[in-house]
């Protein structure tokens, strides 16, 4: 079963986790990073070129993304890290534009011109583009850049950059495309440039990201503040001057806080598992909470865990375990933990001393909750290099946590439209099969709507069950309330059942767990898998003989052809009346479909979903007919209008 994974992550606290998620085939991960640093030459960089954001710690996940596994994987990970030396001189810059430019590395560091040679053809052309992007700019601009201590890998983003007009998001997405990751960079904001400004208790004002970083006093960080521009030497100089709510009441007043990308929103949405990795807290993963602020506190992942430092850093010497919790939960606008933005909080076992400094536990120490999140100790450093985590243990007790403690909150919600208008009287025999299915098991809450049929009396039904009545005049009411599911929000998936036939409702939970299990889309219940059973429904319709039961059954296989040539995929039933729509893989086309249900058919709705991409899967569904019960003039307008709907 396919797990998406959030993880907020910085440059390099998380590497251990991202590897070992990487090693999981099953579990599809999105690593979610802010990119607000400024230090050495991330700043330089982001100084020559006004408006970019900092891709160092962009650079450090794609290095880990990368499989090095070949040659030229190996090549393309070292190169990225690469540093140009601190001897790096004008020759040295106008050589490497060369290499960009014709392919030579003559004169270049041996180590550089060998990771180069390393690179299959396709590589090298594309890292080669990209440093053309970047060099172009530096020599329209006039200036002379620094290139001394300068990561190469900063360069080749820069040049994405460039060559995506300036789009940072964009440049990202070129650069997964370029280490072929089986993992999702993330940007948590939509690329707004901001400078990212602390305050210290004590009234410190640290001006840039390298300031929050790097050394400082003891006095704790109690602000973060994002502002549009760099401050001024003037402006830094007045500043300094004023007492600590003075400087807080300035920074609140020109601050511009970014906003959370669209990509990172969904991911957030549709997270089986929302780990807040460890790292730099103030620079790297504090920010990113604040931008991600609302989907965090809207986001239904069963399990949302806070991975806790092993050892105090710069900006959070005085910190203890518990405090950084309090932290978290601040900066992601939920301080009560009323929104459940945390469900676990994972802690080194205090009981296992380390050799160096570890970071105290607080009042985590012997606790099971804490602000109502399960704490988790358990052996999560590294023993050999107890400065890291330990990224098996921590991913495999984040993946207990999601198969054991989510079970109940995982389980999805149904909605289930049965058209019963072509045989009202079987009222009463569904809803005695609706109340006997044991949808408990599967569900966690079921609602079945029912049209074209009176209701009986119906027994008290317990929280978790609900029968309405639903009504529609149109042709096709299975596609207007697809239309309304979508738009309207609510239930996790739809099954829809119409048509003169019966169908079984436990194949929907069927159809459900295979979806929950794949990365499909909906489902369709086939009644032609079974050659027995397609003779039989038509046999019951039109009689052993005749004309219209040639037709159908040419028809049958004509419609499939039909499919086939304007979708470019096979069904064996596309006019099934039994389907299964899962929501978080329908997301974005609530517009669409809003549109195509004015008038449209269920061939309309296939027709969107395969031109979006969604993938459909068949699965044999058990159907009966009724001899002598169905019109066949009825079954023959429907199939026509469907076939119109091909085109509308």
């Amino acid at each position: 079963m396919t797990t998406k994974v959030a993880l907020f992550c910085g440059g390099r606290g998380s590497a251990t986790i991202i590897r070992e998620f990487l090693r999981m085939p099953e579990v599809e991960l999105a690593l979610l990073v802010n990119a607000y640093d400024d230090g050495l030459s991330t700043g330089a960089l982001r100084e020559f070129i006004p408006g970019m954001l900092g891709p160092s710690d962009f650079r450090k996940n794609f290095s880990y993304l990368l499989d090095p596994h070949s040659n030229a994987q190996y090549a393309l990970k070292n190169l990225i890290e690469y540093r140009l030396p601190e001897s790096f001189t004008a020759g040295d810059a106008a050589r490497l534009r060369k290499l960009a430019e014709a392919g030579s590395a003559g004169g270049l560091p041996p180590k550089l011109a060998e990771l180069f040679a390393g690179l299959d053809p396709r590589m090298a052309d594309e890292v080669r583009a990209l440093l053309r992007g970047f060099f172009a700019y530096a020599g329209a601009d006039g200036r002379a850049f620094d290139f001394r201590d300068c990561a190469l890998g900063n360069l080749i983003f820069a040049g994405a950059y460039l060559r995506a007009g300036r789009n940072f998001n964009a440049a990202a997405e070129a650069m997964s495309r370029l280490v072929s990751s089986r993992a999702v960079l993330v940007n948590v904001s939509n690329g707004e440039n901001r400078i990212l400004v602390a305050l210290k208790r004590d009234g410190s004002l640290l001006a840039h990201e390298a300031e929050i970083v790097g050394p400082q006093s003891p006095a704790p960080i109690t602000g973060l503040y994002f502002l549009p521009d760099r401050i001024g030497p003037g402006e830094l100089a007045a500043l300094r001057d004023l007492d600590c709510e003075r400087k807080r009441e300035w920074l609140e007043a020109h601050q511009a806080p970014p906003q959370l990308s669209e990509e990172a929103r969904r991911f957030l949405r549709d997270a089986d598992a929302i780990v807040y990795g460890p790292g730099t807290q103030h620079s790297s993963l504090l920010p990113s909470y604040r931008i991600a602020s609302p989907a965090l506190k809207a986001a239904r992942a069963p399990v949302k865990a806070l991975v806790v430092n092993l050892a105090p850093d710069h900006d959070i010497q005085n910190f203890t375990a518990s405090g950084l919790t309090d932290l978290m939960l601040e900066y992601a606008g939920d301080p009560d933990n009323e929104a459940r933005v945390v469900t676990h909080v994972m802690i080194q076992n205090p009981r296992r001393r380390a050799d160096g400094p570890a970071l105290d536990p607080g009042a985590l120490e012997g606790k099971s909750t804490y602000r109502g999140a399960a704490v988790v100790a358990g052996s999560f450093r590294n023993e050999i290099t107890p400065q890291v985590h330990n990224g098996r243990a921590i991913v495999a007790t984040i993946l207990n946590l999601r198969e054991h403690d989510g079970a109940r909150e995982q389980r999805p919600s149904l909605e289930i439209f049965y058209d019963l208008a072509q045989r009202p009287a079987a009222g009463p025999a569904l809803i005695e099969e609706f109340l006997e299915f044991d949808w408990c098991e599967h569900f966690r809450r079921v609602v079945l709507r029912v049209h074209g049929a009176a209701l009986p009396e119906l027994p008290p039904l317990p929280d978790y069950l609900a029968i309405e009545q639903w009504r529609n005049d149109g042709r096709f009411p299975e596609v207007a309330i697809a239309a309304d599911w979508l738009r309207a929000g609510g239930a996790d998936y739809l099954a829809t059942i119409t048509g003169d036939g019966e169908y079984r409702l436990r194949d929907i939970a069927f159809g459900i767990k295979v979806l929950d299990q794949s990365s499909f889309g909906a489902v369709y219940g086939s009644r032609t898998q079974s050659r027995r059973q397609f003779r039989h429904s038509l046999r019951s319709v039109y009689g052993e003989k005749g004309l219209a039961y040639l037709a159908s059954f040419t028809g049958a296989f004509l419609l499939s052809v039909a499919f086939a040539a304007a979708f470019g995929v096979i069904f064996s039933d596309p006019l099934t009346g039994f389907r299964i729509y899962r929501r978080r893989r329908l997301a974005g086309l609530e517009p669409t479909l809003g549109r195509a249900a004015r008038g449209a058919t269920p061939t309309t709705i296939t027709r969107v979903l395969v031109r979006h991409h969604v993938e459909i899967a068949e699965l044999p569904v058990q159907y009966r007919t009724f001899a002598g019960f169905t019109d066949p003039r009825t079954r023959l307008r429907r199939g026509m209008r469907n076939l119109l709907g091909l085109f509308r």
